[in-house]
């Protein structure tokens, strides 16, 4: 049903998540990031009563994420239907999968990224996207799309088209690039590229037409906006 890939960089201080599902509205439910966190919560049991708590708690530096996760995961019926995966800034990863999950499912992890999936034609979906991460260059939020466009590419979800995606990245500078969400059914991947592409494009362009409205001595505050999460 869903795969997904969460993401580090060190350097930039950055933190993400890129997701495909044949569910709709995936990027409202599964991929949540905080200051220095990021995780996806799929599969049967998934949603907001894990992704908040979670990330709100390991940002605030008031526990750490496998210790988190494996607490949460104690307290839950359901915990036998979800996937839950995700890192820290700092390294610190956490990857579970439910016996209940639909086949294919399962996880891996490497040094700057977890990944995992379920209902997928098999572990290729998810070990491609691990490899295409490794060896990606450029932005976070660019390595993640092309991971999930590496482990789409070797069959994705075993019953087909995907019916969106989403991108998710917390990082020291906000970007209109780091909020996305494509509900497209058919091929949201490709949907997800071309929203990023635009608002990197807006982004560059902004800067002249705030110059042209505002003058060379500009408030700060026009161009500082922040994104939600």
């Amino acid at each position: 049903m869903t795969f997904s890939i969460v993401g580090r960089d060190p350097d930039s201080e950055a933190v993400g998540v890129a997701i495909a599902s044949v569910f709709p509205s995936v990027g409202a439910v599964c991929p949540y990031v905080a200051d220095g966190v990021a995780i996806s919560t799929q599969s049967w049991d998934a949603g907001r009563s894990y992704g908040i708590p979670i990330t709100e708690t390991v940002a605030n530096h008031e526990i750490s994420l496998p210790v988190m996760c494996e607490a949460l995961l104690e307290e839950r019926a359901g915990a036998a239907g979800t996937q839950l995966h995700g890192l820290e800034l700092d390294g610190d990863q956490f990857l579970y999968t439910g016996d209940r999950c639909a086949e294919w499912a399962g996880h891996e992890g490497g040094t700057h990224y977890t990944a995992a999936g379920n209902m997928l034609v098999g572990n290729e979906v998810i070990a491609e996207a691990g490899r295409r991460f490794e060896q990606a260059e450029g932005p976070l939020a660019e390595r993640l799309l092309e991971a999930l466009e590496a482990g789409e590419a070797v069959g994705g979800d075993k019953r087909g088209d995907n019916l969106s995606a989403a991108l998710l990245v917390n990082a020291t500078e906000s970007s209109l690039a780091h909020n996305l969400r494509v509900d497209d059914p058919g091929d949201p991947i490709e949907g997800l590229w071309n929203a990023y592409e635009v608002a990197v494009e807006t982004e560059s362009a902004d800067d002249d037409a705030v110059i042209d409205a505002w003058g060379e001595g500009y408030p700060e505050s026009v161009v500082e906006f922040g994104i939600k999460w």
